[in-house]
């Protein structure tokens, strides 16, 4: 399957990937979630990197 970049977004807790995993699946988007640093780094607000992508139906030539 072929994608189209969207948006990439952060989210500092697990929590919060989880919620922003949900809405954008909810919304029809292809999700990829990166860690983006240490889970014990002090008070790291960009733990986790999600890119949001729309799904593409591959072209027939």
């Amino acid at each position: 399957m072929n994608k189209k970049p969207v948006k990439s977004v952060r989210a500092a807790s697990v929590k919060e990937v989880y919620e922003r995993m949900q809405e954008a699946y909810n919304l029809g988007f292809v999700i990829e979630v990166y860690q983006m640093a240490e889970a014990g780094a002090f008070l790291n607000p960009n733990l986790f990197m999600i890119d949001l992508y729309l799904p593409m139906k591959e072209s027939t030539e």
